[in-house]
């Protein structure tokens, strides 16, 4: 059982590395231009494993349309708003605001299939909130309107990250997350295809080769293959609290690669934020 909780483990550090990993790409590339580059290279990877896993790529009429809503929500908009947030705030703040991530996704479920939200997670949530108000205005609430313009990029990402959600739970019944991974991937690129003029890249070096191969196929394609075997064996509750490692491996690596670091009243609201999740997520 420990060595997938290893794998877990770096699964949480995969995904913590990709907001260092992009914000380190923000520097060379627009948003748009990142999104259909790390999605391409990502489904390029992808369609070997697909084809040999499912046998077939065949796209199948029955959810297409929740299908597309995917590609366009969580491939499309979600990476564009969160380079976009990358380009004001810091790595740190994108990863811990990221950790609300079930709260929008039980939120917008709680409004499109009414699924319940017991008084404990609404209760997780006010508490993540206010952890998350802490950290972005550095502990003094009553600038709450002088926040980081990117720090509301990267809440806007979240909200479509629950849309994304939604809609992959109405997909879930005709295809199996791999393929709709693959798909969704496939059609937020073509998404992007209208905007081709207005991509923009530039002083291209290994150190943006590097970091654009971690986030398509390191923080895409492996980590979504080292999670799937990690729920597969330990459990979806079980494998669901490694992810409270995510904020912490983004502070790690943003201070070992980037220099940033957090203030008192920023880890207090860290804390404070990651504690409401676990509450929300607590079974």
């Amino acid at each position: 059982m420990s060595k997938y909780y290893m794998l877990l483990l770096l699964t949480s550090a995969l995904w913590g590395g990709n907001f260092v990993a992009s914000k380190l790409l923000v520097a060379h590339a627009s948003p748009l231009t990142l999104t259909f580059i790390r999605w391409t290279i990502a489904v390029l990877f992808l369609f070997p494993i697909v084809l040999r896993k499912e046998r077939s790529v065949r796209l199948q009429t029955r959810g297409i349309v929740p299908l597309i809503a995917m590609g366009m929500s969580g491939v499309m908009l979600f990476n564009v708003f969160m380079f976009q947030a990358l380009r004001y705030t810091s790595a740190d703040h994108v990863g811990l605001i990221s950790t609300l991530n079930p709260m929008a996704i039980a939120l917008v479920a709680y409004v499109v299939y009414r699924d319940k939200l017991t008084l404990r997670q609404w209760l997780a949530m006010v508490v993540s909130l206010i952890g998350v108000l802490i950290v972005m205005t550095h502990g003094q609430l009553h600038r709450l309107a002088d926040v980081n313009i990117g720090d509301l990029w990267m809440i806007g990402a979240v909200i479509i990250w629950g849309v994304y959600s939604a809609c992959a739970k109405a997909v879930m019944t005709s295809y199996s997350p791999l393929a709709a991974t693959f798909w969704s991937g496939v059609f937020g690129a073509i998404g992007l295809l209208p905007f081709l003029s207005s991509f923009s890249i530039h002083d291209v070096n290994l150190s943006f080769v590097s970091a654009i191969l971690y986030t398509s196929v390191g923080a895409t394609v492996l980590a979504m293959f080292l999670w799937n075997v990690g729920v597969k064996r330990v459990g979806a509750t079980t494998a669901g609290m490694f992810l409270n490692f995510n904020p912490l491996f983004t502070a790690l690596f943003a201070y070992i690669l980037l220099g940033e670091t957090l203030t008192p009243p920023q880890w207090i609201g860290s804390f404070v934020t990651i504690a409401g999740v676990i509450l929300f997520t607590k079974k």
